[in-house]
């Protein structure tokens, strides 16, 4: 009762925090004469992403070397990817849908091509560099692999910020800590900012002691642990900005915070684990590494082909993310019908993707 509670109300302070982040970080952009794919991209996912890079980075640290400590950081290193671009795009499938009834175009995201194949370009190259680090035993690859990756994500930034227009002239709701309808000042903007950072961060970790707390009563490895649970909830930050712009019909901004976020966590933070650890993945770690790349490759894929990003495509990617519990299941407790359900599941994960590429086509 007492854990309930604890999660309940730290849940609260992530959706607080969110809501006031994405109203901050929009008028932070205006400040910055920034356009809408560098807002989303760049600085909401970095902001978003603290929660998440906090976890594994602490685990890592205060674990000492110890090999535990070390799954958990690489876990949640993997797990963050993993989870944003599964059950990320089955809410922005779910949002689009819900509140998009009574709209022109209900069918499909209003994606900012150039902003999302440069997002995904390097997100795909990047995180599959941190997995082939992992399997190749060099020393001199793992020395100069997180500045590799550091120098990637620059790179990324200056692009974004370079191709970004400041020509977005969508009026803006009135700062909500500043309680006045005119344009806020730069004080007041970073104050709410802090302010939502503080109250993501906080929930998130709360959160995190909460599910850990659960999952040893599970008696689930530490890797599962931290791949699937913990980014459950310190991922909020992102999905949940993403869901109130989808209800503003913001949808570059959306799906830029998640993908920003994607490239983030795909360089930034796997550079502090290789640095850290000796970054050595098992087989739980390449599969959850395999079935990111695979539900990245499918939605980019379907966008090279189709030139757009409909609910389905985003769906049928979203069911790699079950294959990983499933997984687990199957080996830790011999249950052999998970192993009859994964495999159901990717006979419907590519069935589906056919239905829905032949419908596109034909429409």
């Amino acid at each position: 009762m007492r854990i309930a509670a604890l999660m309940i109300l730290a849940l609260l302070m992530v959706l607080f925090g969110a809501e006031l982040f994405t109203n901050a970080v929009e008028w932070l952009g205006v400040k910055l004469k920034l356009g809408q794919g560098a807002v989303g991209s760049v600085l909401a996912a970095l902001g978003t992403a603290l929660p998440e890079t906090a976890v594994p980075v602490t685990a890592i640290l205060l674990g000492r070397g110890n090999h535990a400590s070390q799954e958990v950081g690489i876990g949640g290193i993997l797990g963050a990817p993993f989870l944003l671009v599964t059950l990320g795009s089955l809410i922005l499938a779910l949002s689009l849908l819900l509140t998009r009834s009574k709209v022109r175009n209900p069918t499909q995201l209003m994606v900012q091509k150039h902003s999302f194949h440069r997002d995904m370009s390097f997100f795909l190259v990047a995180y599959s560099s941190v997995l082939v680090i992992g399997i190749i035993r060099a020393d001199w690859l793992h020395n100069v692999a997180p500045f590799a990756l550091l120098a990637l994500y620059g790179l990324f930034v200056w692009r974004t910020v370079r191709n970004s227009s400041s020509g977005d002239d969508e009026e803006l709701h009135p700062l909500y800590l500043q309680w006045k309808a005119e344009t806020p000042s730069g004080g007041a903007v970073a104050f709410q900012l802090t302010v939502s950072l503080l109250a993501i961060v906080g929930g998130a970790h709360l959160l995190s002691k909460g599910v850990e707390q659960i999952a040893s009563l599970w008696n689930l490895p530490p890797f599962v642990v931290s791949a699937i649970l913990i980014p459950l909830v310190t991922e909020l930050p992102e999905t949940l900005n993403s869901v109130v712009w989808i209800r503003q019909e913001k949808d570059g901004l959306a799906l830029g915070n998640i993908t920003g976020a994607m490239v983030f966590q795909s360089t930034i933070v796997p550079a502090l684990g290789i640095w850290l650890t000796p970054w050595q993945l098992n087989g739980q770690a390449l599969l959850t590494g395999g079935l990111t790349l695979a539900a990245g490759a499918l939605i980019f894929g379907f966008f090279r082909l189709r030139h757009q990003l409909v609910p389905g495509i985003l769906i049928a990617a979203s069911l790699l993310y079950w294959l990983l519990p499933l997984q687990t299941v199957a080996s830790r407790y011999n249950v052999v019908e998970a192993w009859w359900v994964s495999g159901a599941l990717i006979v419907s994960c590519f069935l589906l993707s056919f239905q829905i590429s032949r419908r596109v086509r034909s429409a």
